[in-house]
C-alpha cells in the first residue's frame, strides 16, 4: 500500500524550497529595513536642514545660508540613490513575498494529496478488516452448524 509515501517526499522536497524561499524573503525584508531607515535618517537631515535655512534667511548670515543650501544640494542626490535602493529592495521582497506564498500553496497540495491517499488507505484497510472478519464468522457458523 503506502503509495502516498511518495508524496511525501515530492512534499518534503517542495517544504526544503519553501524554506529557502523564506530565508531568502527574511533578509529581503531585512535589506529594505535597512534601506528605509536609511531613507528616513536622510529625510530627517533633509528637514532639519531647510528648517535651518528658513531661519537663517530670517537671520541674514549669508554663509550660514550657504552652507545650509550647499548641504542641501548635496542631500538631494544621496536621498534619491536610498530612494531606488529602497524602491528595488521593496521590489524584490515583494518577489519573493509572492514566490513564498506559491511555495506555501505547494506544499499544502501535496498534504491535501496525502491526507486523501491515507485516507483512502485507511479505508481500504478497513474494509479488507471488515470482508476478513465476515468471512471468519461464516466460516464459524458454518462450523458449528456442521457439527
Amino acid at each position: 500500500m503506502n503509495n502516498w509515501t511518495k508524496f511525501e517526499k515530492i512534499k518534503q522536497i517542495k517544504e526544503n524550497d519553501k524554506n529557502e524561499v523564506q530565508i531568502q524573503f527574511r533578509q529581503a525584508v531585512d535589506e529594505f529595513e535597512k534601506y528605509a531607515e536609511e531613507l528616513l535618517h536622510l529625510l530627517k537631515k533633509k528637514e532639519a536642514m531647510e528648517v535651518a535655512y528658513q531661519n537663517s534667511l530670517i537671520d541674514g548670515s549669508i554663509d550660514k545660508m550657504k552652507g545650509y543650501y550647499n548641504y542641501l544640494n548635496y542631500l538631494t542626490p544621496n536621498i534619491l540613490s536610498v530612494q531606488k535602493k529602497v524602491n528595488h529592495a521593496r521590489d524584490c521582497m515583494n518577489k519573493l513575498q509572492e514566490e513564498l506564498t506559491q511555495k506555501y500553496i505547494e506544499v499544502k497540495k501535496f498534504e491535501k494529496i496525502i491526507d486523501r491517499k491515507k485516507q483512502v488507505e485507511y479505508l481500504l484497510i478497513n474494509k479488507m478488516e471488515q470482508s476478513t472478519m465476515d468471512e471468519i464468522s461464516i466460516r464459524k457458523y458454518t462450523d458449528s452448524k456442521g457439527r
